[in-house]
Parts: structure tokens; C-alpha cells; sequence
């Protein structure tokens, strides 16, 4: 298509309003009731639609059903932002000679039919609130008679115009940066030294337009217009007076009075307004938000600010974020302070280290946002093109959030000095890296900006991954750096921990620091108290490396025991001997907690052994592994032949007494046959020891229902302990790998309107007594790495770390299986439903003898739990096992010796001093 001269076009017709199609001759619908001309969409762009990529999208070809497909959350609406953004930033993209086509569309008919296509979105007042970003979006995007988001695309000529000239990168970083109207002259500059006439033509055409954008008259001119256009409705008046005096007003205070007015028409103005009316509100904070970004520039050049000028800014800067869509009204009430706050003369350092690590968590947000809105256009659109990855980059740095950023860095450096804290990454201070999990890692930095690049990747124990998002598995690596917050209960995170691998959460802005690493050996130290370091690896410290994990001998289950068992037959003293621990901790769950655990039937070791011995597959891994230990047998050899055991086990048939026993329990503990679902869950002698943890290890099969496929997945379940990444995880910890000995747990399923892990210590502020929970809606989401809610439970708050933001969850559908349903994005947990976790982590506290670790401290407890409309469920317990502090916080102090030593939280901090005094 882009090399097309008719692009994703195949001729140029007349359609009526008749639902005819004429040919373009004058006139052609005169007799058909009227009607519109533009391109009929070629053969091969309908197969690109079928397939769910619509590109070269007409809108006068559009109805509202089209735009606006709640059964498939709305994925057409989602696309039209990236479509419209690889478009700016690719010459026309799959327009790139189609922009000749003479009557391609009338600009006419796309502004009449896009104003109409808004106003009827903007018309349902609470989806268009719930959904402010892509409303946002939707009308920087859809035609309908404002074509003056000039910042937009300027942004995007800067990355056209780098993606031709490679030395123009300069200006591209320039106007995502530190945008101003400078820039325009120097880039005249250089564009006539450019010997290209296209480099040279597109370098002067982007300089006209930052003297538009930047230049005083211009940018008053567009603001007034834009005004204007909100009529003398009573909300647009009280409107557009706030923002006209705002503007007269010096930079920093500008900065203020316009981000409060923004954040004062989501709120209050949006509503009261007609739909047309509202989309010119739209187009007015659109504007503004350049306006803000200036006016901060114009303040950073003029004035040094002080402490409490900075945080003050930062709050007006949440305002605008919220303006914008990125944030919810409880994020930003989270994000803006300690209750009660009121600047004053001084704060302690504890406040101002929480105030800083509150503002820490929006990037993360603001990210999560993105995602949770464009999720299937970004995965799509990746997908064909893999420049649409920085789209959430495009959206971020071009509202006034960027300015969050680089105040984040000025406070961020300051409280590290303060407080003798490190945060830096290739030999910069950098504000938005936020530590999740303590350790030391020495590898190859792979950088991976999309699911779809890391998932087709073969990682290894040597690198150091940056990934896009939590993920469900991962295979084992020597460290870990989010985009965005993660989920910091995943089964990866708890594996994270259990290894002692260095996890941290950064934003955008650090990507880019860290790209000049990316293929490059290097070291990551991340302490207990939030430290962290990344710099290439010279190789000086290697004597300072964590101490390897103790190898781990494993006994020998009691194989002989091969009776199927239940819930109240089962307690703590068979983990590990007879079923695994998932099964123990269930009993001893059901027997303390009676009424709160689904039943359940546990299918023990022996079971295991005994079919996989009468099929001589005992034998296979036995001589498998001896042969790679002897080196008789390659790793390639060896892999290949326990990928033959595995689809070996999982053809097995159960016995015929095994089978019966199993349909006999079940009809006693579940019902009739067909009425109910199970999950069947793997549950080994090799998980969940004192030293070892292996959540999320192996296969868990939900919801089945049809009683013979119950049967089967028995078998598959076995199968997946000897998976590729389950092998890999332990090999580090275990001396005799080929004991490894499945049990099953078969579970009835429960129906759960939302999911989640409790952990019964504050992973955020371990200065703090309280708790940990990550929640999501549906079943198993929290679990699996989806973008849950996550709080940190005190005994006087609640701290939102992080809102959910999967745009699906899973339910149990009645045939069998998990559907996946749209998920709302915001709160998971009511209050009521936080008191019963509150009361929960007090009665296992009282109820459970403690689990002390290598240096006799009480482990925290792991919990998985479930509500039922409302009422608690509970799936799993298990201690929560965490290594790796000591050693890094050691090494930190050996490579920064000169680190101011910590100082008491309670020392007081001058607020109306500038950051460094």
C-alpha cells in the first residue's frame, strides 16, 4: 500500500444515501437521495481489515456501530490513535503516495462526519469520563473541523524527519525535551547546510511550524480560538475566564492556575456540557496542555526554585495528568501527599522521602493508562510496525506529565543526597527507578519494548532484561527492570525474590538512558533500602557477587503411599512426604478455616511414580540426567529427550482403580458429574521449601468440567514439572534434579468476582508495620503478572501503589474454561473487603506456628484469596521467602564509599530552601 499510488484505495465512487454506489461522474446522486464521494477500500485493505488492522480509514465511510463496538471494547475507536500516529511519523505511512490521490476523500464530508461521530461518542456523559484518554484521543484524531494540534505534529516531523537524516536526531531530542522557541533558528541553521533538498525542505518546514507553536502571538492566537468555540454555555464561560487570567499571570504561577482550571473541567465542567460543546473542551485542554509545558520551560530559566516550590509543582503537574486522562481522581489523591499535609516552614525526612516515593509511582500510572486504553491496537499495530511500541512514549512526553519527570529528577537527587541514598544508571542520577526487589546481577542488558519481541526470545541466566510489563513467565534471568510499576506479587516476583534477583521498576525516560548499554555486559545492584545501581561491568567486584543459593538435596517422597486423599484428611506433616505443599498448606487452611476453602482431592507422589514406572519413563529421566551429568549426553540431547518423556507422560492413561477412585471422591466432594468445574493443579516435593519457593512453576488447568477430560489433565499436569522453563529455574538450587515427583490437587472451582495475593508485611515501607495486597477482577489475574491493584494496608491508611489496569479478566464460564470479559480499570477492593483481609492477616498470624528463615526472622505469610461477591475464599498459603539484601548492600557500599551515611527520618528538612541545600 505505501508504495501504491492509489495506497489501501481501489477507485473513486459515489455512495448514496440510498445505499448505492455510483460511478464519479457530476451529480451521480442526485436521484439516490444524495450522497458522498470518496475511495472505495481496496481488496487488499478489506483483507487487512478482516484481520483487524483498518488502515487508510475514511470517515465518511464510517457509522457510529463501526466507531463504536462495545462487544469488542470498542477496538475500532482504540485503533484510530496508532493509526493516525504512524501516519505523522512515516511520510503518510500506508498513505505515503495515496496523499495524491486526487477525491481520495473530501475534507468536507471527514470534518461534517467526524463532528458527528464525536458528539454522539461524547453524548454518554459516564462512559466518556470513565474513558477520558480515549475520548481525548479520539478527537485529536478524528477530523471534525480543528486541525490545529500543532505540538502533535511537530513531535512527530521531528521523528520523521530524524528517521531521514539520522543527524537530525539532535532536534528530535531537543523537542521532546526542552522544547522552545529557539530551537527553530538553530534548526534553520542546519538545515542550510544540508545537502539533501528533502532533509533540507522538511528541516525548515518544521522550523516555520515551532515559531507558530512557540512564538507568543501564535500561541495566544490558537488559545483564543479555541476558547471561543466553548460558546457562553455557564461551565465554558467559568472556563474560559480561569484560563484567560491564568495566561497573564508570570510562568510558575501559570503553571498552577492553568493545570487546577484543566483539572476542574474533567471533573465538574465536562458534565454539564452539551456532547458538541464538550469536544470543543476537548480540543481546549489539548491546547492548554502545550501552554503548561512552556510555561513550565519559561519558569525553569527565570527562577531557582525551592522545595516546597518543586513539590507544590508537582502537584499542580498531577492536576494536569488527571486533566489529561492518564490519571484517576484516586491516584491523584494518592500521589499528592500525606492526609493532612500542609506545606509548612520545614518537613522531616521520612515526609519528604514519602511525599518523593508517591510522586515516583505516576509514570508507572500513567503508562498502566495507556496500556489499559490502546492494549489490542498497541499489540496489533506493534505487530505490523514495530515503531507503534513508542506510541505510549509519544502520548506521555507530549503532556505536561513530562514536565513530572524532570521535576522528579531535581527532587529525586536531592533526597538521595539528603539521605545517602544512590539511584543511578550509567553514570546518571536518575529519579524514576524505583526498587522492587534487592539483589546483585552481572549480565548482558537486553532491552525489550514490546510482550511480543520478549515472549519470541530465548532468554538466559546471563541477562539482564528490561520488559515492557510484568508477565506471567519468564524464564530465569540475572535481573529484572520494569516498565511501569509491575506487579510486585506475581508468581514472577515471588520467584524474583526467592532468587534473590535484583527487580526495578523505571520509566521512558531511563529506557533511553539505558539504550546505550543494551547489548553490553553489565552490573545491577539494588539494595534493601532502595539503592539502585546499574553501570557497565568492569570486572573488579566479581569477588563481591551475591553467595551462590545452597544446593538443595531433596528427599524421596513416601511412593508407597498411593491412596487419594482429601481436604480434612490432609495436614502439614504430609508436605513433601505424601503431597505436595499446596495440598498440605489446604488442608491445614481448611482445617482453621472451615467454611472458607473449596473442597479439594489430592492425587499424592506415589500415584505419579507408579504410573510413570510401569511405563518406563522413570528410567528415561533417571538415565537422562546422569548422562548430562556425565557428559555422555549434550544439553540439546538432553532437552530433546525430556521433551519425549514429557509428551509421553502426558499421552498416559490413569488406572483403571485410580480413575474409578478419583470419579468416586468427586461425586462425594464436588456433585453430579457435569454440574461443577475443577482446577487441577500441580503440586511437587520441589516447591515451596524452606529455601525455595516455586510459585507458578508449573501448569495449572482451569475450570475443566467434563469429567473424562478431568481425568486427562491429570496426566498434564504431571507432564509440565519437566517443562523447559521449570527445569531451568531449579537447576540452580537443586542437587538431584531427576527426584523430582508430582502430585496433583484438584480444586473446585470457585466462581470468584475478584482474585488476589496477600502478603502479611509492607513490601513498600518496611519501616512501617501492615500489609501487602495485589487484587485483580476474575480469577487468577494477581497471580499471573496482570496490572492488579495494589495496595500497602497500615494499621491507619491504605496506600494505593498502583490502581488495576488489565483491560480483561477471566471468569468461569459454565461449559468449562475462563472467559475473557472487559475489565474495569480503577478500585478492585472495597473497604469492607480490606477489613476481611485485615482481619484475615491477624487471625493466621494468631493461628499459624511462624516460619523463620536462615537468620531466625519470621517469614511473612503468602495468601491467595478469592471473594466471592464479597464473601473471602481461600486458595493458598505458603511463607514468603526473599534473599539477596546483605550482599548488595554491601557491594553498594564498597563501590560508593563516599555515599553520605543514612540519616534519622525524623531530621528536619528546610522546605523553603532549594533542593541541595
Amino acid at each position: 500500500m505505501r508504495e501504491n499510488q492509489r495506497g489501501p484505495y481501489s477507485r473513486i465512487r459515489w455512495f448514496c444515501n440510498d445505499g448505492t454506489v455510483q460511478p464519479p461522474v457530476a451529480y451521480a446522486c442526485r436521484d439516490h437521495g444524495g450522497g458522498r464521494q470518496h475511495a472505495e477500500y481496496s481488496p487488499a485493505r478489506q483483507r487487512l481489515a478482516n484481520l483487524g488492522w483498518y488502515v487508510g480509514t475514511i470517515f465518511a465511510a464510517m457509522d457510529f456501530d463501526e466507531l463504536f463496538d462495545a462487544a469488542a471494547r470498542q477496538q475500532r475507536l482504540r485503533q484510530l490513535p496508532l493509526e493516525r500516529y504512524l501516519v505523522d511519523i512515516d511520510d503518510g505511512w500506508v498513505l505515503h503516495r495515496a496523499n495524491a490521490y486526487r477525491g481520495r476523500l473530501q475534507i468536507e464530508d471527514e470534518e461534517k462526519t467526524g463532528r458527528r461521530l464525536l458528539t454522539q461518542l461524547l453524548a454518554d456523559t459516564d462512559w466518556a469520563l470513565d474513558n477520558f484518554l480515549l475520548v481525548r484521543e479520539a478527537a485529536a484524531t478524528i477530523p471534525h473541523g480543528d486541525d490545529n494540534d500543532l505540538a502533535r505534529k511537530v513531535r512527530r516531523k521531528a521523528i520523521q524527519l530524524a528517521e531521514l537524516e539520522p543527524a537530525a536526531d539532535r532536534w528530535r531530542a531537543e523537542i521532546h525535551a526542552s522544547p522552545s522557541q529557539a530551537t527553530s533558528g538553530k534548526l534553520r541553521r542546519w538545515a542550510e547546510r544540508q545537502r539533501r533538498d528533502d532533509v533540507k525542505t522538511m528541516a525548515l518546514e518544521l522550523a516555520t511550524d515551532l515559531d507558530t507553536l512557540y512564538g507568543p502571538s501564535g500561541r495566544k492566537s490558537r488559545i483564543e480560538t479555541v476558547l471561543q468555540r466553548l460558546g457562553r454555555s455557564p461551565g465554558g464561560d467559568v472556563f474560559s475566564a480561569l484560563v484567560r487570567e491564568a495566561l497573564g499571570k508570570p510562568p510558575t504561577e501559570r503553571v498552577h492556575r492553568l493545570c487546577s482550571a484543566m483539572a476542574r473541567a474533567r471533573s465538574d465542567t465536562f458534565a454539564t456540557l452539551p456532547p458538541a460543546t464538550r469536544l470543543s473542551l476537548l480540543d481546549a485542554l489539548r491546547e492548554l496542555d502545550s501552554e503548561v509545558q512552556l510555561a513550565y520551560v519559561d519558569a525553569r530559566k527565570s527562577t531557582t526554585p525551592t522545595r516546597s516550590d518543586l513539590l507544590a509543582l508537582a502537584d499542580s503537574i498531577l492536576d494536569c495528568g488527571y486533566a489529561s486522562g492518564f490519571l484517576s481522581a484516586g491516584e491523584r489523591a494518592s500521589a499528592s501527599g500525606l492526609p493532612g499535609y500542609a506545606p509548612g516552614p520545614r518537613l522531616t525526612l521520612d515526609e519528604y522521602r514519602d511525599r518523593v516515593a508517591r510522586l515516583k509511582r505516576v509514570p508507572g500510572w500513567a503508562i498502566g493508562t495507556v496500556r489499559h486504553t490502546f492494549a489490542e491496537a498497541l499489540i496489533r499495530y506493534t505487530a505490523l510496525d514495530h515503531r507503534a511500541a513508542r506510541f505510549s512514549d509519544d502520548l506521555l512526553r507530549g503532556s505536561p506529565l513530562w514536565v513530572l519527570g524532570d521535576v522528579l529528577r531535581s527532587l529525586s537527587r536531592d533526597l538521595d543526597r539528603l539521605s545517602g541514598s544512590v539511584v543511578e544508571i550509567n553514570g546518571e542520577a536518575v529519579g524514576a527507578a524505583v526498587a522492587l526487589n534487592p539483589g546483585i546481577a552481572r549480565g548482558t542488558l537486553r532491552i525489550f519494548e514490546t510482550i511480543e519481541e520478549l515472549e519470541g526470545t530465548m532468554l538466559s541466566r546471563g541477562d539482564i532484561a528490561v520488559i515492557p510489563e510484568t508477565i506471567a513467565e519468564l524464564s530465569p534471568v540475572a535481573g529484572i527492570l520494569t516498565l511501569g510499576e509491575g506487579n510486585a506479587l506475581s508468581h514472577v516476583q515471588l520467584l524474583a525474590r526467592n532468587f534473590g534477583i535484583p527487580n526495578v521498576a523505571i520509566d521512558f525516560d531511563v529506557v533511553k538512558t539505558l539504550e546505550p548499554l543494551a547489548g553490553e555486559r553489565v552490573m545491577l545492584v539494588v539494595s534493601s533500602e532502595g539503592d539502585v545501581l546499574l553501570q557497565r561491568d568492569d570486572g573488579q567486584s566479581a569477588a563481591k557477587d551475591a553467595p551462590a543459593m545452597h544446593s538443595i538435596t531433596v528427599p524421596v517422597p513416601q511412593l508407597n503411599r498411593t491412596r487419594l486423599l482429601t481436604l480434612d484428611q490432609i495436614g502439614r506433616q504430609l508436605s513433601g512426604k505424601v503431597v505436595g505443599p499446596k495440598a498440605a498448606n489446604l488442608g491445614e487452611l481448611n482445617r482453621l478455616f472451615p467454611g472458607r476453602v473449596a473442597p479439594a482431592i489430592a492425587v499424592p507422589f506415589g500415584v505419579y511414580a507408579a504410573h510413570l514406572e510401569a511405563a518406563g519413563l522413570s528410567q528415561r529421566i533417571a538415565g537422562a540426567f546422569a548422562g548430562r551429568k556425565r557428559g555422555s549426553l549434550s544439553e540439546e540431547d538432553f532437552n530433546a529427550e525430556l521433551a519425549h518423556v514429557r509428551r509421553a507422560i502426558e499421552s498416559l492413561t490413569l488406572s483403571e482403580d485410580v480413575a474409578d477412585r478419583l470419579r468416586q471422591l468427586q461425586a462425594e466432594q464436588f456433585g453430579e458429574p457435569g454440574t461443577y468445574g475443577v482446577f487441577v493443579r500441580s503440586d511437587t516435593n520441589v516447591e515451596d521449601l524452606p529455601q525455595f519457593t516455586g510459585a507458578g512453576l508449573n501448569e495449572t488447568l482451569p475450570n475443566i468440567v467434563d469429567p473424562e477430560a478431568q481425568l486427562r489433565a491429570v496426566p498434564r499436569v504431571w507432564s509440565s514439572v519437566l517443562s523447559p522453563r521449570a527445569l531451568a529455574w531449579r537447576s540452580s538450587v537443586l542437587s538431584n534434579p531427576e527426584r523430582i515427583y508430582a502430585s496433583v490437587l484438584l480444586m473446585k472451582s470457585v466462581p470468584a468476582t475478584k482474585s488476589g495475593v496477600l502478603v502479611t508485611t509492607n513490601l513498600y515501607d518496611r519501616s512501617r508495620r501492615g500489609l501487602t495486597t495485589s487484587a485483580a477482577w476474575g480469577v487468577g489475574g494477581a497471580v499471573a503478572g496482570e496490572a492488579a491493584e495494589t495496595l500497602a494496608i497500615t494499621r491507619a491508611s491504605i496506600d494505593v501503589i498502583s490502581e488495576a489496569k488489565s483491560p480483561y479478566q477471566r471468569r468461569i464460564s459454565p461449559t468449562g474454561g475462563v472467559d475473557l470479559v472487559p475489565a474495569p480499570a480503577g478500585r478492585v477492593l472495597t473497604d469492607d473487603e480490606v477489613e476481611q483481609l485485615r482481619a484475615l492477616a491477624v487471625e493466621v498470624n494468631n493461628k499459624y506456628e511462624p516460619v523463620l528463615d536462615d537468620n531466625g526472622t519470621e517469614r511473612p505469610w503468602d495468601i491467595e484469596f478469592g471473594f466471592v461477591d464479597g464473601e473471602l475464599t481461600l486458595f493458598q498459603i505458603r511463607p514468603l521467602v526473599e534473599r539477596g539484601s546483605g550482599s548488595a548492600d554491601a557491594l553498594l557500599k564498597s563501590l560508593r564509599p563516599d555515599a553520605a551515611e543514612p540519616v534519622p527520618g525524623d531530621m528536619p528538612v528546610a522546605f523553603d530552601e532549594p533542593p541541595g541545600t
